[in-house]
């Protein structure tokens, strides 16, 4: 039984490919302010009969499910859960493609800076002393720089991953 057992589960595993998605990068809307939008930087591993292949539609998929989450539902376990079953259905019904495991290798949210602080670091440029010219540090703040934008901090959220009862 056994033998017979592994022989389906290996022909089936056979058929199955693997489609790596490396941080694909898209807006959302999130609950903090009307109108807020966050950036969410997602890679995932899915795999299933012909998602290599059918690359473009998985994207699209991807697209339109993730769009259709706020960015607070992305940060919890069950929203994770409910975006991987979603995703599956989705792709399956419009596309036609069998998606059997979708894994979240990370998914990052990116705190932009407003205008107000945007405005702020540019008061601030006119007023420090620094040896590079305004025009540098002016670049470095539309640019991004590290100093500017800052990863979120998970721990900032008073209910993050207490939606399956930890403490």
């Amino acid at each position: 039984m056994k033998k017979i057992f592994a022989l389906a589960f290996a022909a089936v595993m056979a058929f199955a490919e693997t489609l790596n998605i490396d941080n694909f990068e898209t807006d959302l809307y999130s609950r903090d302010a009307k109108s807020s939008i966050k950036k969410v930087s997602v890679s995932l591993r899915l795999e299933g009969r012909d998602v290599a292949d059918n690359e473009a539609y998985v994207l699209d998929a991807l697209n339109v499910v993730i769009g259709s989450f706020y960015v607070e539902d992305l940060l919890t376990s069950l929203g994770k859960e409910k975006f991987k079953e979603t995703l599956v259905k989705y792709t399956a019904k419009k596309h036609s493609i069998d998606i059997d495991e979708v894994l979240i290798i990370s998914l990052k949210t990116v705190r932009e800076p407003n205008i107000e602080e945007l405005i702020e670091a540019l008061k601030n440029v006119k007023t420090t002393g620094s040896k590079r010219s305004q025009k540098e540090q002016v670049e470095d703040i539309l640019r991004g720089n590290k100093n500017q934008l800052k990863p979120m901090d998970l721990n900032q959220i008073d209910d993050f991953g207490k939606d399956f009862g930890e403490q």
